[in-house]
């Protein structure tokens, strides 16, 4: 896999979007529903002897003669779980998806690991690496730079694994699909199982965007099984498009954030432009940390 190690620094200005409330029990700077000290606040209660007489609203007790004490949102940490395919059908397109998909990979541990938040970073059917703080990137990025697209990964007992260690508050899986229908629905059903919010980085490359199809046959890169094609280009485009939107459909019955993330568009402008709008980032507190 190859990584552009200076991709990071246009990344300053963000974050990994948060728009539930953290289960963490380690304190962070995301919102969570736990109640107890924090900047923002969330309710109040009645006074009850040994509370802090810090936390009584003395304006509340002036107008109203009621001791209340304010109760306030306490920020916690994210969990993020990266889940990277590398089975053969990645290494095509220019750049390769595996490229790309790692590059993603990359830039979201960044986001997290800048904000001390925990990252578990796993190749199916391969390695992984994991960390809470910005130290632990280069062992991720080396990690990623170790892998090569081979064979068939089988995405779902990756996923069902990774639910064994523990589920995230969020799980990203970076992957083409190109999968049987019986192995995607598995893929997806898991992904939905393994956090709180669960996002689809379908990577699609030159060579399933735009194929040529004026040659005689397409050969599967990961079965070698070979497809007749006749070059009819509008037929294919309906037929990727139909593809596409069965997946996205899927997806939302599951509560799957689906995002294409196409190598066509550099890593770093997918995390600040189509990204960002879709949801999986977001602008950082204060513009940067």
């Amino acid at each position: 896999m190859r990584i552009d190690r200076t991709i990071f620094g246009a990344l300053e200005t963000l974050r990994v979007a948060a728009p539930k409330p953290s289960a963490s029990i380690r304190p962070g700077d995301r919102r969570s529903r736990a109640r107890g000290r924090g900047l923002d606040i969330a309710d109040f209660r009645p006074y009850v002897p040994g509370d802090d007489l810090r936390l009584v609203d003395w304006n509340i007790f002036s107008r109203l003669d009621a001791v209340l004490v304010r109760l306030f949102h306490e920020d916690r940490d994210l969990s993020i779980i990266v889940v990277v395919d590398a089975s053969a059908s990645m290494g095509f397109g220019t750049p390769r998806k595996l490229d790309h998909a790692g590059e993603l990979a990359c830039c979201l541990s960044f986001l997290a690991l800048r904000a001390r938040e925990r990252v578990r970073v796993v190749v199916a059917g391969g390695g992984r690496a994991k960390g809470d703080h910005l130290g632990a990137l280069p062992t991720i990025v080396d990690a990623l730079e170790r892998v090569e697209p081979t064979g068939v990964a089988d995405l779902p007992a990756s996923l069902a694994q990774e639910a064994d260690r523990g589920r995230g508050d969020h799980a990203v899986l970076l992957t083409d699909l190109l999968v049987e229908p019986d192995v995607r629905e598995a893929t997806l059903r898991r992904l939905a199982a393994l956090a709180r919010r669960p996002v689809l980085l379908h990577v699609l490359g030159d060579s399933e965007l735009a194929p040529n199809l004026e040659e005689a046959v397409l050969v599967d890169s990961e079965t070698g099984e070979e497809v007749p094609v006749r070059g009819d280009k509008k037929g294919y485009e309906a037929e990727l498009a139909r593809w596409r939107s069965e997946i996205e459909t899927r997806c939302k019955e599951l509560g799957i954030l689906y995002a294409p993330a196409f190598t066509t568009v550099p890593a770093r402008a997918l995390m600040g432009d189509d990204l960002r709008r879709r949801g999986v980032t977001e602008a950082a507190r204060g513009g940067g940390r």
